[in-house]
């Protein structure tokens, strides 16, 4: 027998279930109203996330977000640009700002730091020494465990050109202490072919088109359109002396010192090359063929200025350290005959992307890590260049969507714009955003 329940105790059991106290019953976690890098800061009373003004007052709140718990105190002084936060409170899309009641900040130097690279810049020798590589300062104490293998024996023998392989964690001033590193002098295999076949060319026939190796010919010789543009095909080359100087001037100024200084025969030199090309929809730099370096001329007619050309151009630079890397790395047994593919088969800067296996995104580490990577040697290229590396992020928020909307502030940072902001906080941070305790709104004296 199906028994019914009268209308009037089921009202009874609706009336009780809303007068229980709210917290007693499950609640949602609040999403974050914004989430990401700051880019831009006007403390005490707020600072700039994504596009929205977040508005900081009285009544909000400081939180870690990711490691140990702090004051507020702390926490504010990782308030900066570059900082990764999540806010929570009202949002006004119309105005784009969030009047925040918490926010949480992410403290990157909380983290393990680990790594491979070529050392392009020796800052100070000795016992202790410090050393720029793999778009990090490096700075050995007493108790860095040290190795050496390739004929390396002795910290003095470590110069630029050397690879290191490092563990360790940052301090407060943004530099990596490892923990244990190895010095290691690779063996790279003798070239082939004379540099001089990959000397930079500076003038060319109008109509010519430069293949994926570097090679110039006419447009009126057979080409397989088949194998037209793309990451490794054949490009126009447009014959505008203003704009292949600009690109090629700024090229040079990007290549390591320590790459001029290595003699023509050396394995371990770079045959960099810089020119503009005719792509239509490859929004980044194209490095197909060793030193060869083509900058696409939408990407230059997209960017607003010389540093953000060289952003652009210091990633193809930085690929190519990334495939010497790749041998080095196999030799020393830290990847297998896999992922050396993968460093090779890079041939832009296009993002990472995702693939879809069985409905899935699977994002692609491998891929992710060598972008994180560019861009943070990039930056150290940059600088070492004289150019401002906090246009970096810039560049490539300009270079990511394939339209361009109509109102430029609501571009968003792509993921490889809010690494390099990140990693511009550790290490560049602007000397007006020092680690001091900001005031809180309405309570100058407070801290």
């Amino acid at each position: 027998m199906v028994r019914i329940v009268p209308c009037v105790q089921l009202l009874c059991v609706l009336l009780l279930a809303a007068a229980i106290p709210s917290h007693f019953q499950a609640q949602e976690p609040e999403l974050p109203a914004v989430r990401g890098n700051i880019t831009a800061v006007q403390l005490p009373d707020g600072f700039d996330v994504d596009g929205f003004h977040v508005i900081i007052t009285t009544y909000t709140q400081f939180f870690a977000y990711k490691g140990p718990k702090k004051d507020e105190s702390e926490l504010r002084r990782e308030i900066a640009t570059g900082s990764y936060v999540q806010v929570i409170g009202t949002k006004n899309r119309k105005a784009r700002t969030v009047t925040a009641t918490q926010i949480k900040i992410r403290d990157d130097r909380d983290f393990t730091v680990s790594g491979i690279g070529v050392i392009d810049r020796v800052i100070s020798p000795g016992t202790e020494p410090l050393f720029h590589a793999d778009g990090n300062i490096l700075r050995l104490d007493t108790k860095t465990e040290v190795r050496f293998s390739g004929g390396l024996t002795a910290l003095n023998e470590v110069s630029t050109g050397i690879w290191i392989h490092y563990e360790g964690r940052r301090n407060d001033a943004g530099e990596v202490i490892p923990t244990h590193v190895e010095f290691v002098k690779p063996k790279l295999p003798k070239r082939k072919a004379s540099l001089q076949g990959f000397a930079q060319v500076t003038t060319f026939s109008a109509g010519s088109l430069i293949d994926f190796d570097g090679r110039f010919s006419s447009a009126i010789e057979k080409h397989r359109m088949a194998d037209a543009g793309g990451a490794c095909g054949w490009y126009p080359v447009p014959d505008i002396e203003a704009m292949q100087t600009r690109v090629r001037s700024i090229g040079q100024r990007l290549i390591p010192q320590f790459q001029r200084d290595l003699p023509e025969d050396d394995p371990a030199k770079i045959p960099f090359r810089f020119y503009v090309v005719e792509e239509k929809y490859i929004r980044s730099a194209l490095f197909c063929n060793e030193g060869l370096v083509l900058i696409p001329v939408h990407v230059m007619e997209r960017i607003e200025n010389d540093d953000q050309l060289a952003a652009v151009i210091a990633d193809g630079v930085a690929a190519n350290l990334q495939r010497q890397q790749a041998r080095v790395e196999f030799d020393m047994k830290l990847i297998g005959a896999a992922e050396v593919a993968v460093y090779l088969a890079v041939r832009s800067g296009v993002g990472f992307g995702a693939g879809e296996v069985g409905g899935a995104i699977v994002m692609h580490e491998v891929l992710r890590k060598m972008e994180q990577q560019r861009g943070r040697v990039a930056l150290g290229l940059m600088a070492d260049a004289g150019f401002d590396p906090w246009q970096a992020p810039e560049a490539w928020r300009l270079l990511d969507p394939k339209q361009m909307p109509k109102d430029p502030a609501k571009l968003k940072y792509p993921e490889r714009s809010g690494y390099q902001l990140e990693m511009l906080n550790l290490q560049y941070r602007k000397s007006s955003e020092a680690r001091s305790s900001p005031p809180a709104p309405g309570s100058p004296s407070r801290f």
